[in-house]
């Protein structure tokens, strides 16, 4: 293809893909596919002018095309922000247009064709580089779409830093060569693919992302975050499959007078009581542990790693850091309490993961008999 046939190719595309982010932005509600679309829009709008280039004026030939891409993809940064939920206000991206506005007058003014094209490299490069490590940032999530879309805008920023160096190589014969540019076209090429791939790979990292929230949503609770009680199940049974060895304490904890709590100050401070808790079961156990809401005011814990005493110390300081709470009310604060049983297992003794709730369950009922606030520890029979 000739380079008028890909700048077409391009222009479809990018047009097409802005298409499909605007849809998706209706179905899901969310802005940044309102922000790439849009973007794509003004990308695809500088890619005509670059085809149209032989009609515009001499003053907007260069300027026109090139400060419309400067703009499409700091669109594109912002997007990228937006969809990994950073701060994102417009005005700051349009600070690369001013910018590129300003450091290309000059250029321009004395025809200086070479100098105009460093400067536009240079700064089309920073957005693309800006681009990609937005979605580096994001270490913990490795998947191929979020490494694809890295992929996708470092090879853009490549083809800019390769014209910003024949430019600088060429110098006064660079632009007698635009119009049989071999570079140019492979950076045609080398942009289909990206306009091609990073919008594949925003789609299903979208859908990716989509996924865990709904996986997240099957196996925790909404209020307090933790596992859910089916989720607890699943994962518990894991951990005794995969560690037959292992010794580990087994507790279920019951917020005391919980009913009171919501009849006297309202199921709003309710809620914020079992916020708390939950807040206070990640601060004090190891993130080894498997920690769910077991139901209503009860909670649950397996604790892999532990001696007898020192998962009755574990439990008894949870029930210490609980107390500690001071949750806000209408009449002041109020000060949860909460009891807890806890058995303990080990390879000699029963792996059974009822019979374990069942034990801890009866330790519950011991310490809410002798006046809650406590802990009780139930032995466990051999298996």
């Amino acid at each position: 293809m000739n380079n008028f046939t890909l700048f077409a190719a391009n222009a479809i595309v990018v047009l097409v893909m802005a298409s499909v982010f605007f849809i998706a932005g209706r179905a899901r509600h969310e802005p940044y596919w309102d922000t790439w679309g849009v973007a794509n829009l003004v990308i695809c709008l500088a890619l005509l002018c670059y085809m149209a280039g032989a009609h515009l004026p001499d003053a907007l030939r260069g300027a026109l095309p090139n400060g419309l891409l400067v703009l499409g993809i700091s669109l594109r940064w912002r997007a990228a922000r937006q969809f990994e939920n950073r701060h994102a206000p417009l005005a700051l991206f349009f600070l690369p247009l001013a910018l590129f506005l300003v450091l290309s007058a000059a250029p321009l003014a004395a025809g200086s064709y070479p100098a105009f094209h460093l400067v536009t490299n240079v700064i089309q490069t920073a957005i693309a580089l800006a681009c990609a490590y937005e979605f580096w940032r994001d270490n913990d999530d490795k998947s191929l779409s979020r490494k694809g879309l890295i992929l996708a805008y470092g090879i853009l920023a490549a083809t800019f830093i390769v014209r910003f160096a024949q430019a600088l190589l060429v110098g006064d014969g660079f632009v007698r060569q635009m119009s049989l540019d071999t570079i140019l076209t492979i950076q045609l090429y080398v942009a289909l693919f990206h306009f091609l791939a990073s919008s594949a790979f925003a789609l299903t990292l979208a859908y990716e992302r989509d996924a865990q929230k709904l996986h997240h949503l099957a196996s925790h609770d909404g209020l307090t975050g933790l596992l859910n009680r089916r989720a607890f199940e699943a994962e518990a049974r894991s951990f005794l499959e995969r560690n037959p060895e292992q010794p580990f304490a087994l507790a279920i904890f019951d917020l005391d007078h919980f009913k009171q709590i919501n009849d006297q100050h309202g199921h709003a401070t309710g809620d914020r009581t079992l916020e708390a808790c939950a807040e206070a079961f990640r601060e004090t156990f190891e993130q080894s542990a498997i920690i769910a809401r077991w139901g209503g005011e009860e909670f649950v814990a397996l604790l892999p790693d532990l001696s007898p005493v020192e998962a009755a110390l574990a439990v008894d300081r949870l029930r210490a850091n609980v107390a500690a709470i001071a949750v806000p009310t209408q009449n002041g604060v109020m000060h949860p309490s909460l009891s807890a049983g806890i058995c303990y297992s080990n390879a000699k003794r029963t792996r059974d993961l009822e019979t374990l709730i069942s034990v801890a369950d009866s330790g519950l009922y011991a310490a809410k008999k002798r006046g809650r606030n406590r802990v009780e520890q139930v032995a466990v029979t051999a298996a």
